[in-house]
């Protein structure tokens, strides 16, 4: 299994300090993954984006930010049949596009202990489906 991992860097750069931990917990899990990367002009970043997507079969997305790109992966993440997992601070609020797409699950978290654990378990629960 792989997993892409993603976050909203438009606005502002909040959740990129999450990444290194989302892996590491992922790594722990035995799958494989890769993190987004900031950088390159349009068309390398779509190109380079979708070629991992295609490559994954698992996309964990931070979404407590609103972000175009992070919603087109996730839409091109449910056409290329991923299993998503959704990470949302809670307080925040989320599309209920998003959260009626099947092979999705939603994780909620106060802290970033509280964000470690429940993702841990979701991943056991995400292989499973």
């Amino acid at each position: 299994m792989k997993a892409y991992i993603t976050c909203p860097v438009s606005h502002t750069r909040e959740r990129l300090n999450l990444l290194p931990e989302i892996k590491s917990i992922v790594e722990e899990k035995e799958i494989d993954s890769f993190v987004f990367e900031i950088g390159g002009n349009s068309t390398e970043i779509f190109n380079r984006d979708y070629k991992q997507l295609n490559s994954c079969d698992l996309i964990i997305a931070e979404v407590s930010e609103t972000s175009h790109g992070v919603g087109i992966e996730i839409g091109m993440s449910y056409c290329l049949n991923l299993k998503r997992i959704l990470l949302l601070e809670k307080g925040k609020h989320v599309t209920k596009l998003a959260q009626g797409m099947p092979n999705t699950i939603i994780v909620e978290y106060e802290h970033l202990k509280d964000l470690k654990d429940k993702l841990s378990s979701a991943l056991d629960n995400i292989k499973l489906m």
